[in-house]
Formats: C-alpha cells, structure tokens, sequence
C-alpha cells in the first residue's frame, strides 16, 4: 500500500531500544567485573542502575518540545549518534567518577531515545497496531538487555569488558542509517504548531496520569524483580542465568500485550487495568508459605507487570494531542520510582532479613495504580455538564 510507512522507518525505533537495553543492563550480568575494575563493592553497581535512571527523568524535560516541534526522524537519529558515542566512551573510562558521570550522560541520551522513539510510533501507527507495535518496541530494550546479558561473561574474558557498552551503541548506528533513508518523510514531523493549548495540559489530564501511575507500578516492579531475581533465587538454593531468563520473559511478556488485548476484546485502558490487577495478586500470593508458590509466582509476577507496557504507551499518546509530552510524564514518573523501589527492597531485606514487606507496598502500589486508571477513564468518559442559560442563573 502505498499508505504504508517504510519499513525502515518502522523498524528503526525498535532496532534503537534494542541498543538500548543492551547498553543500559549488559554490565550488570558481570558485577564482579565492575567491583575489580573500579576496586568498589556491589553498591557501585546499583549506582550505576540509578545514575542512568535518574537521568532517564531529566531527559524528559526536553524531550516533549523537541518531538512538538521537529520530526522524530531527524530529533532519533541526532540522540542515537550521541548515544553511540557515550557507549564507546564508557568501556574505556578511567575512573568510577568517570564512569558514573557517563553513564549519567548515557542515561540522558537514553531516555531521550525512548521518549522520542516512543512518540515515532505513536505517529506511524494508531488503535490495534499502535498497541501491538509499543509492545514491541519495549521487548526490545529487554530483548537488548538479554542478549548483552549472554555475552558479557566473553566480552570481559577475550577483551577485558571491552565492548560491555559499545557492541550495544552500534545498534544505534543501524537505527540511525534506518532513519536517514527516510529523513525526508512528513508522517512524523512536529505539530506543535498546528495545535492549540499547551503541552503542560498533560499534567491535569487524567488518563495521561493514570497511566503514568500504571506505568511507575509496572516497570518499578519489573525493575526490582530483575534487579534482586538472582539474589531471590539464591536464597532458595537456585542457580543460573536468571536474570537472562526474566528479560527473556520479560521481552515475551511486552511482545505479547497487544496480541492478548485483542484477543481478550478490551481496550488498552481496560487491559492495563486487568494485567495490573493480576501482578498486584501476584505479588501478595508471594506472602503465602510454600516454595512452589515461591519459585514460580515471580515468573508469573514478571510476564503480568510486562503484558501492559505497549498499552500504555498507546493510551497516553492517545489522549492528548500532545502525544511527546504525554509519553514524557509517563516515562519520568515511571523511571522515577523504577530508580527508588529497588533501593527500598534492598533496604527491606537488609533490615527485616527477607522480601514480605517489599513484596506488599509493590502489590499495593499495582492496585492503586489498577483503581487509579478505572477512575480516570470513568471521569473522561463521563458527559460533560450542560451549558448554563439565563434561567439556570
């Protein structure tokens, strides 16, 4: 159909989120590696977590007026050079300050590229395909962390972690010839012009911030699983490449959310709401004794928090005209509390000895958000007041 976007604009963002995930997690399956290297401990290694999360936030600032007012096209390709570049950097830096300082940086640009990548398919696709479509494009950043995952342990044997960060950035090099084959194409420039209000109107939107919540309850819970999956597992005297193996589930988990939302015949809203609710049930059944319960509910727990994520995406984008900035809240507030509830769960097993406290306020916060989107959607569908006449007043 000559309606269809090319399929290297299509499949761009998702080759750049790959490089994505790669760069962001690869380091963290050779922890040892890290402490030698830097002559730290492992709390270096959840700094290095939050350096690039934190900045993950700072970047949606710009990142909403920069996709209203130029091309995704042209704004992708620009952030993906400057991403490949910090990644080079990075397996080479000296110091811990330094390698704490770029992977801030690397953060930086890397929430820049999901936010503007996000927005790219948000303008290619709509309805069905645009939920199926941000599905995949957050399986890939996990699909990215995995396959890093499995060769890490080679790249620090044969080349002394040399590569960890860069084999990751040149994906981002293949994305950005994708996009530059089509830096002419109209589909995703700006159009902030051609809209009225404000794209701060996104912060009283009620559907935007529900999903916002929705998406902080999700990918907070994913990241915490993922980040203490081996340590868990560890303690019931399980052994392995967990981590590799809950990204995996983790990529399938996101891949599938739009295929079951059609399946299942609900809205994106409404599906959110349901996969919420089963990762909430998830992790209170996590309370109960029992070590089947306890070897495979967080498996189960990790495919529900994962299901959702092309839903909200699509759903915010949606919402609003401005399509940036809603994805802009949405992924700051998100990667917020992905970057402090790790932090909490660690403080709770060192304190009370095991994961039940951090387990609960995680099943409460996917309830709330859960409760929190039915009540936003109710409001923005409810029919708005009749205008006042003379009589009236």
């Amino acid at each position: 159909m000559a309606d269809t976007p090319p399929r290297t604009l299509r499949f761009a963002p998702h080759v750049a989120t790959l490089s994505v995930g790669w760069v962001m997690f690869t380091y963290s399956a050779v922890p040892g590696f890290v402490v030698a290297r830097y002559d730290t401990t492992l709390t270096t290694v959840g700094l290095f977590v939050s350096a690039a999360l934190a900045m993950f936030v700072v970047a949606q600032v710009p990142a909403g007026p920069l996709v209203s007012r130029y091309s995704t096209t042209t704004v992708l390709a620009g952030v993906l050079v400057a991403f490949a570049a910090v990644s080079v950097v990075l397996d080479f830096a000296p110091t811990l300050p330094a390698a704490l300082a770029l992977r801030a940086v690397m953060g930086f640009t890397a929430g820049l590229a999901l936010n503007v990548g996000a927005t790219h398919v948000s303008r290619l696709f709509t309805g069905r395909a645009a939920t199926r479509q941000q599905g995949v494009y957050g399986g890939m950043i996990t699909l990215g962390g995995a396959a890093g995952f499995l060769v890490a342990p080679t790249l620090v044997a044969r080349a002394d972690g040399v590569g960890l960060h860069a084999a990751g950035g040149l994906f981002g090099l293949v994305a950005v010839g994708m996009l530059l084959r089509n830096r002419d194409e109209t589909r995703t420039g700006g159009v902030a012009v051609d809209r009225d209000g404000s794209p701060l109107a996104v912060l009283r939107h009620p559907v935007v911030v529900a999903g916002s919540v929705c998406y902080a309850a999700t990918l907070g819970s994913y990241v915490t699983l993922s980040t203490f999956v081996t340590a868990y597992f560890s303690d019931l005297g399980i052994d392995g490449p967990l981590n590799a193996f809950v990204l995996v589930l983790a990529t399938l988990g996101r891949s599938l959310g739009g295929p079951a939302a059609d399946w299942l015949a609900v809205s994106d809203e409404r599906f959110t709401r349901l996969a919420t609710g089963v990762g909430a049930a998830a992790f209170l059944a996590l309370l109960a004794p029992g070590r089947a319960i306890a070897v495979t509910v967080p498996l189960v727990a990790v495919v529900a928090v994962s299901l959702p994520f092309g839903s909200v995406y699509s759903f915010s984008a949606a919402a609003t005209e401005f399509d940036g900035s809603a994805l802009a809240l949405v992924i700051a507030i998100g990667n917020g509390v992905a970057a402090v509830l790790p932090a909490v769960t660690g403080y709770v097993r060192t304190v009370t000895g095991d994961y039940r406290a951090a387990f609960l306020l995680i099943a409460g916060l996917n309830a709330a958000a859960a409760l929190g989107l039915a009540v936003a959607v109710r409001r923005t569908d409810a029919p708005a007041p009749p205008p006042e006449t003379e009589a009236d007043s």
